[in-house]
C-alpha cells in the first residue's frame, strides 16, 4: 500500500501548474519502476532524481524503502538519516532509521534515537521506542553492573591483569552513552598499556564528546605521529590541514611523552622559528629515550658548533605516511570502509604495478562501497582474467552481480531424523544445480531453472502391508528431475518440477522399477526475533507454510503449517546457540487421508555448536499427534514421537 500511495504523490507533484522542476522526471519514473517492482532501476532513478533535488526529505525516504525492498539495509539507514535530517519530525523515518542502526551494527546511533523517541514521540511511537531502547539499554546496563563489581573485588583494581575489566567497561559505557565512566575507563586502559596507540583516537573521540576539545586535540595529535601506520592514518584526517602549533605538540607529548616522532618533529619546528635551545632540549629528551638514535646526536652537535657530519636537513617535518606502501594503505582504508581514501591509495598502487590483479580487484571494490558501479564494474572485469584463480574466481562473481547476471549455483541440503513412532531412521537430501537460460536475461532473475536430483529413503525400508503403505512412509527413492522456481517475493517462493523417480529397494512391488514424478508448490517462511545463531539471546518466532503437489501420492495436493516459538540462548561467549521451543504443526491433504491429516504439539530443542558451520544444527522434538481424520486408520487416533535429526545446506 505504501509504494502505492507514493507513487500517486508523485504524479500528482509533477503535475502542478503544467511544469517539471528538476530532477522530477527521474523520480516518477523512480516511482513507476518501484510499482513494477523493477528495484535496481527505482534505486538508480532515485540517486539521478535526488541529485538535483537534494532536500526532497520524502524522496530520501521512499528510496530507503526501496532499498529495503533490495536487501541494502546499509544504504536504506543512510538515506532514512538523510530523510530525518531534513525532516526532524519525521517519527517514522526515526524509528526506521533506529531499527536499522542497530542491525547495521551502530548502536550508539540506535539507543540515541530510541531514547530521543521514547521522550517527545507520540504515544504509539513512544510505546515502540521504548521498548526497543530497553532492548538495547537493559544489556548495557547489566553488563556495566557486572564489571564494575569485578573491578570492585580485586585486591589490584589498577593492575595490567585487569585491563580486559577496564577495557569491557569502558566499551560498554561508550555504547551507554556515559562518556565520564567511559574517558575514566579508557585513560586506566591507556596507562596500563601505553604502547597501544589505538587509545589515543579512543580517547580523542570519547573526550571531544565531553567538549574537552583541547585533550582530544592533542590526543589526536600524538597518534598522527604514531609508529603504527593504520594509527597514524586514521588520526591524520581527524587532524585536519592546519599544522599544529607548538604548544600543540607539547600538550601532545605530555600525553604521549616517549613519542620520539612527537619530538622529533616539534625539534625541527624550534629550529624553524629560531628557538635553539627549545629545539636542544628535544634532542636531548630524544637521546634519553634511545640512544642510539643517531640522527638526533648529529643535530645536538651541530646546533653546538661542533665539527660533524653534516646535520640532516631541519626543513622539512618528518611526517607519519612517508614512505608508506600506497597499496597496503588503500587496503586498510578499504577494510576501515573509507572508500575515497581506499580508491586514492589503490590507483596510486595501480600506477606503481598496472599488472597487480590484486590491486584492481580491492579498486573493484572500493568504487562499489563508493557507489559507483560503473568503475567498479570495469576493474572486476580487469580484474577477472588474473592468473590467480583466487583473485579471479572472486572478481569474476562480483562482475556478473553488478551487471545483473545470474549465475550458476549448486544447492546441497541433508535431513537426516530418527523417529521413535515408526523406530526408524530416515533421510532427506537433493542436489540441486541451478542454470541460466541464454537469451532469456530479465527472465532468468526473475525464474531459476534447475537440474535436481533427490533422494527420499530409510533404513528399514518397508512395514507390513496392513500396517501402512511403505511408499507413505519412505520413497526409497533417487528422483531426478528438472524444473525452475520462482525468486522469493514477500517470503514466498513457487517452483514446479517433473523428472523420473527410480526406487533403490529390488523387493519393493508395489511401484515400477522408474515412474513419472511431478512435483510443486509453494513455500512462505518468516522469523521474527533472536533466530538460532543470532548475536544476540532472546525470544524468537518462526513460521514455515507448504502447499506441494506430488503426482505419486494419488495427484494429491499435501498442505503443512509449522510454527516454533522459544528464547534463543548464547552459550559460553561464543558462536553455540541453543534454542527450547514448542511447536505446533498442522498438516492436510486435498483428498482427505488420514496419514495427511494431523496436529502435533510439544517441546523440542535445537543446537549449534561453536565449530560447525553457520548452516548447520541439530533438533530434538517430543511431539504428541492427533489425527483429525481416522477414516480408514489403521492406527490409534493419536501418538507420540520423539525425532531427532540434523539439518546442513550449502550453496555455492
Amino acid at each position: 500500500m505504501h509504494f502505492r500511495s507514493i507513487l500517486l504523490a508523485a504524479v500528482l507533484a509533477g503535475s502542478s501548474f503544467g511544469q517539471v522542476s528538476p530532477g522530477q522526471t527521474e523520480l516518477n519514473n523512480a516511482y513507476k519502476a518501484v510499482a513494477d517492482k523493477d528495484y535496481d532501476s527505482a534505486i538508480d532513478l532515485f540517486r539521478q532524481g535526488l541529485a538535483k533535488q537534494p532536500a526532497n526529505a520524502a524522496a530520501h525516504k521512499d528510496l530507503a524503502y526501496t532499498l529495503l525492498r533490495a536487501g541494502e539495509n546499509a544504504a536504506a539507514r543512510d538515506e532514512f538519516e538523510a530523510a530525518l535530517k531534513l525532516n526532524p519530525h519525521d517519527e517514522t523515518a526515526a524509528l526506521e532509521f533506529a531499527f536499522l542502526a542497530f542491525e547495521t551494527k551502530k548502536p550508539i546511533e540506535a539507543r540515541r534515537t530510541f531514547d530521543r523517541l521514547r521522550k517527545t514521540g507520540n504515544p504509539s511511537t513512544r510505546a515502540t521506542a521504548e521498548q526497543a531502547f530497553q532492548n538495547i539499554d537493559r544489556p548495557l546496563a547489566d553488563g556495566i553492573a557486572r564489571w564494575k563489581e569485578a573491578i570492585a573485588r580485586s585486591d589490584k583494581p589498577n593492575d595490567l591483569t585487569m585491563f580486559s575489566a577496564h577495557w569491557e567497561l569502558a566499551q560498554l559505557a561508550e555504547l551507554r552513552d556515559d562518556l565520564p565512566l567511559a574517558a575514566e575507563q579508557y585513560e586506566i586502559c591507556r596507562k596500563l598499556k601505553p604502547q597501544l596507540s589505538e587509545l589515543l583516537l579512543i580517547l580523542a573521540r570519547v573526550w571531544l564528546q565531553l567538549n574537552r576539545v583541547e585533550e582530544s586535540r592533542a590526543a589526536t595529535l600524538a597518534a598522527s605521529r604514531s609508529n603504527d601506520s593504520r594509527t597514524a592514518e586514521l588520526a591524520l584526517e581527524n587532524l585536519g590541514p592546519r599544522y599544529p602549533y607548538p604548544y600543540e605538540f607539547l600538550a601532545a607529548i605530555k600525553l604521549d611523552p616517549t613519542n620520539v616522532n612527537l619530538r622529533r618533529e616539534l625539534g625541527y619546528l624550534y629550529l624553524a622559528m629560531h628557538h635553539q635551545s627549545e629545539a636542544i632540549e628535544q634532542f636531548e629528551q630524544i637521546l634519553q629515550l634511545n640512544p642510539r638514535d643517531q640522527a638526533a646526536r648529529d643535530q645536538i652537535n651541530s646546533l653546538r658548533g661542533l665539527k660533524v657530519r653534516p646535520a640532516a636537513s631541519p626543513a622539512a617535518p618528518v611526517v607519519a605516511t612517508a614512505g608508506v606502501d600506497p597499496k597496503s594503505m588503500g587496503k586498510k582504508s578499504l577494510e576501515l570502509g573509507y572508500s575515497r581514501d581506499a580508491i586514492k591509495y589503490l590507483r596510486q598502487a595501480h600506477e606503481q604495478n598496472p599488472d597487480d590483479a590484486d590491486v584492481m580487484l580491492k579498486l573493484g571494490w572500493a568504487y562499489n562501497l563508493a557507489h559507483e558501479d560503473g568503475e567498479a564494474i570495469s576493474w572486476f572485469d580487469r580484474a577477472r582474467h588474473s592468473d590467480d584463480s583466487r583473485i579471479a574466481a572472486e572478481a569474476t562473481k562480483a562482475y556478473h552481480n553488478l551487471n545483473g547476471d545470474v549465475l550458476p549455483q549448486t544447492t546441497v541440503w541433508v535431513l537426516p531424523m530418527y523417529s521413535s513412532r515408526w523406530k526408524d531412521v530416515f533421510s532427506y537430501g537433493q542436489i540441486k544445480r541451478t542454470i541460466p537460460i541464454p537469451g532469456l536475461g530479465p527472465v532468468n532473475k526473475l525464474v531459476s531453472f534447475y537440474l535436481s536430483a533427490r533422494f527420499i529413503g530409510d533404513v528399514k525400508g518397508s512395514l507390513p502391508g496392513h500396517v501402512l503403505d511403505p511408499q507413505y512412509l519412505s520413497e526409497s527413492s533417487f528422483i531426478f528431475g528438472a524444473g525452475a522456481a520462482t525468486r522469493t517475493w514477500y517470503h514466498f517462493t513457487g517452483w514446479v518440477e517433473a523428472g523420473e523417480s527410480v526406487k533403490y529397494l529390488p523387493g519393493r512391488h508395489d511401484v515400477g522399477a522408474a515412474i513419472p514424478d511431478y512435483r510443486g508448490g509453494i513455500n512462505f517462511a518468516k522469523g521474527f526475533g533472536s533466530l538460532l545463531g543470532s548475536n544476540t539471546p532472546g525470544f524468537f518466532y518462526e513460521t514455515t507454510g507448504d502447499a506441494i503437489y506430488i503426482s505419486r501420492f494419488g495427484k494429491d495436493w499435501l498442505f503443512y503449517s509449522q510454527h516454533r516459538v522459544g528464547h534463543t540462548f548464547r552459550l559460553g561467549g561464543d558462536a553455540t546457540s541453543f534454542q527450547t521451543l514448542l511447536n505446533f504443526n498442522y498438516v492436510r491433504d486435498s483428498q482427505n487421508q488420514y496419514w495427511a491429516n494431523t496436529i502435533e504439539f510439544g517441546p523440542g530443542a535445537k543446537l549449534h555448536l561453536s565449530w560447525m558451520p553457520k548452516n548447520v544444527y541439530l533438533s530434538a522434538d517430543f511431539l504428541r499427534g492427533v489425527y483429525t481424520n481416522n477414516d480408514f486408520n489403521p492406527r490409534r487416533p493419536n501418538y507420540y514421537d520423539v525425532r531427532i535429526g540434523a539439518w546442513y545446506a550449502v550453496t555455492k
